[in-house]
C-alpha cells in the first residue's frame, strides 16, 4: 500500500490511472473511497492521486491538534514525493478549504482548481452541523442513527424516498473497515474552527472552478456566488439536483463539468 511518511504522519494515499495528475481531497468525515462514484470515469483519461487526510482513513497521524495548513503541507509533500512539479487539484467541502490554502499558498504548483460545495470560510450554520455531528459521536450515538442524521445534510432530497437504497447506504458505511473514530472527528472539527480563508482568494492565480449543488442546506448557491463574486479568476457553475454531496447525488453531470474544465485551454 503507498504511504509517505510526511510532517509527523504516514500518509495513505491511492495512485491510479494515466493522464494529467488530479489531486483529489476528500471533505470532513471522508476518506480517498469517497471519490469511488467518480474515480473510475476519470481515472481513464486522467492519473488521480487520492489521499486519506489527517485523522481518517488509512492515514496515521497520532494525536495531536491539526491546523489547515498541515493538511495543505500534507499534500504538497506529497506531490514533491511524486516528482510532480505541477497539477490540477479538486476539493470538496473541507476539501476545497485545503485547496484553497494550496493554491493561495502555492500558487505556481497548481494549474487548474476544482472547488466543489466549498467556500474560503464557513457559515454559522454549517459550523453548528459540523459540531453537532461531531458532539453526537462523541455521546455515543449508535452509528445508524448518526449516518441517518449525516446523511440527510449532505443527500438531495430525492435519495430519502427510496428507503431501501438509504437503508444499503447506511449498512455499506457502517461496515468500512477504516472508518473515523469519534476523537478524529473532534481533531478535523477543530481544525476548522476560526479559518478564513478570503485573505488567500487574491493569491491564488489558478483559474478556478466552484462547483455548487443546486440545493446545498451546508454552502447554497447563492452564498457561494457571493463568496466568490469579487474574483474574476473563480467561476460558479451550478450542479441541478444535488445538495452537498454533487458527485454522488450526479456523478455524470459532476464529471462532464469536470473534464470539460480541465480540457479546455
Amino acid at each position: 500500500m503507498p504511504y509517505l511518511s510526511a510532517n509527523g504522519a504516514e500518509l495513505y494515499y491511492q495512485d491510479a490511472g494515466d493522464g494529467p495528475p488530479l489531486l483529489m481531497i476528500a471533505g470532513f468525515g471522508s476518506d480517498s473511497t469517497s471519490w469511488a462514484p467518480i474515480s473510475p470515469r476519470l481515472a481513464q483519461t486522467r492519473r488521480l492521486i487520492m489521499p486519506d487526510n489527517r485523522a481518517i482513513g488509512r492515514t496515521r497521524s497520532g494525536s495531536d491538534e491539526i491546523k489547515l495548513h498541515d493538511y495543505a503541507e500534507d499534500m504538497i509533500a506529497l506531490i514533491d514525493h511524486l516528482g510532480l512539479r505541477s497539477i490540477d487539484l479538486l476539493g470538496h467541502s473541507m476539501g476545497a478549504a485545503i485547496a484553497i490554502e494550496i493554491a493561495g499558498a502555492w500558487p505556481n504548483r497548481i494549474r487548474k482548481l476544482i472547488l466543489e460545495a466549498g467556500a474560503p470560510n464557513a457559515n454559522g450554520h454549517s459550523r453548528s452541523v459540523i459540531e453537532s455531528l461531531t458532539a453526537l459521536r462523541e455521546a455515543g450515538a449508535p452509528d445508524e442513527h448518526w449516518f441517518r442524521s449525516l446523511f440527510s445534510w449532505i443527500f438531495e432530497r430525492r435519495f430519502f424516498e427510496d428507503t431501501r437504497a438509504v437503508d444499503a447506504a447506511i449498512a455499506f458505511a457502517m461496515r468500512h473497515p477504516y472508518k473515523q473514530s469519534a476523537a478524529d472527528m473532534r481533531r478535523q472539527c477543530n481544525s476548522l474552527k476560526g479559518v478564513d480563508l478570503t485573505p488567500r482568494l487574491d493569491t491564488i492565480t489558478a483559474d478556478t472552478l466552484v462547483l455548487a449543488g443546486e440545493n446545498d442546506l451546508l454552502y447554497p448557491l447563492a452564498e457561494l456566488q457571493k463568496s466568490y463574486s469579487a474574483f474574476p479568476k473563480f467561476r460558479v457553475e451550478t450542479i441541478a439536483d444535488a445538495a452537498h454531496s454533487l458527485h454522488w447525488d450526479q456523478p455524470e453531470a459532476f464529471i462532464s463539468a469536470v473534464s470539460r474544465f480541465l480540457e479546455a485551454p
